[in-house]
């Protein structure tokens, strides 16, 4: 399902990933680069809150950003969110959306998981 959605996907879509801890969304995220062509192992960016990734054969990259670890939209100016979220230089991938409300742009598409058990997750789409 990520792949089939980074295909259709252009430069400047910011999606948002919203959903509790071990709900898949970083396996959402590693569908999706998948599905961009993208060759590197995908892990959690919780740590270090963002990462850059080439798309092959296209000017632009896919950011995954993980702001879990971030309490409000300044610490997300402080390390130029505003610059990179819907920019059309970047496709935009984001877990833990909520902490940044006011940095989203208003065309973001929002996807939400839920974990049902060890095996099944159910994830909504627009």
């Amino acid at each position: 399902m990520a792949a089939n959605i980074a295909k259709k996907s252009k430069a400047g879509d910011t999606f948002l990933l919203s959903g509790d801890l071990g709900s898949g969304k970083t396996v959402f995220v590693k569908g999706f680069a998948n599905g961009l062509g993208i060759k590197k192992t995908i892990t959690s960016p919780t740590f270090v809150v963002m990462k850059m990734y080439d798309i092959p054969y296209k000017k632009y990259k896919m950011v995954h950003l993980d702001c879990y670890r971030l309490k409000n939209e300044q610490d997300g100016k402080g390390i130029c969110l505003p610059e990179i979220i819907g920019d059309d230089k970047f496709i935009t991938l984001i877990e833990w959306p909520d902490r940044i409300k006011k940095l989203l742009p208003e065309n973001s598409k929002t996807i939400s998981f839920e974990y049902i058990n060890e095996i099944n997750r159910k994830i909504s789409l627009p």
